[in-house]
């Protein structure tokens, strides 16, 4: 039986002297660590990976340092840190910071965190690690006064209408993912069912959603991350009087949904 699973009650590790807890969950192509930032921690000194990582912020402020500069991210913002750039972050304020990274292709390090997912087969051993070095160390750069160009608020990203205006989509892209934002609004009824040959994460950030996948269909509420595999029949919809707000991930980039994304520099046509 098919369940969504909620990303606090993951398997988590805490870190940085026990400012961070992680959870973690994948796809084929993607990992995703959920992490929850306590306001008393510090800057770490800044680390790089040769792959790109996207951060999301779902609660909370924080300063995201990229290449010695700070950009500050507050709830519903999104990033991108190109890769084999130095980059760190602290929260700022007075409260926790939850935040999403997407890491494609999954990032080899974090995959331990995602044991629970019991259709992948993990790694006997890892090679390399990126995590942040434990040190810590002030900000002598610069805080960018406006961080556009960098830092994007998921409600001013691009849309289109879908489904006769019953759902707008937007999306932002890495080197090797789209993140697409969905709003459904409570009067959309059921979607046909369709399928694909690329594997999606599916998130619910607000509201509740009724996932079908091969005919079983699954109860998605806030916090929830559920996996489509690749080639299996699926559709979704909203339940209750409420509007949805969920968030998919497609590793490798979804190919028709790139159009979205297109407002983003450092990507030509559509790559």
């Amino acid at each position: 039986m098919r369940k969504a699973s909620n990303w606090n009650d993951l398997p988590a590790v805490t870190l940085l002297n026990d400012t961070l807890v992680r959870t973690g969950y994948r796809s084929d192509g993607a990992i995703l660590t959920f992490n929850i930032i306590a306001p008393s921690m510090k800057r770490w000194k800044p680390h790089s990976h040769p792959f790109d990582q996207i951060v999301l912020i779902i609660d909370g402020h924080l300063i995201l340092e990229v290449d010695g500069k700070g950009y500050e991210m507050g709830p519903r913002t999104i990033a991108r840190v190109p890769g084999d750039v130095m980059h760190t972050g602290w929260p700022v304020g007075g409260a926790p910071v939850l935040n999403i990274d997407v890491f494609a292709p999954a990032r080899p390090d974090y995959l331990f965190l995602t044991e629970h997912q019991t259709d992948f087969r993990q790694p006997e051993a890892l090679k390399e690690t990126f995590h942040q070095e434990p040190s810590q160390e002030e900000f002598k750069g610069e805080i960018v006064a406006d961080p556009k160009g960098l830092v994007y608020n998921w409600a001013d990203l691009p849309t289109e209408d879908v489904l006769d205006g019953q759902m707008t989509r937007s999306a932002f892209r890495g080197d090797d993912c789209l993140v697409v934002f969905n709003k459904l609004k409570p009067t959309m009824t059921r979607p046909e069912p369709h399928s694909h040959p690329f594997d999606q994460l599916v998130m619910v950030v607000e509201g509740n959603m009724a996932l079908e996948v091969d005919g079983e269909v699954i109860e998605c509420g806030p916090g929830s991350v559920t996996r489509v595999p690749s080639n299996v029949p699926h559709t979704g919809w909203p339940l209750g009087n409420k509007p949805v707000l969920n968030i998919d991930v497609f590793a490798p980039p979804r190919a028709d949904y790139l159009p979205l994304a297109s407002y983003q520099k450092g990507f030509a046509n559509g790559r």
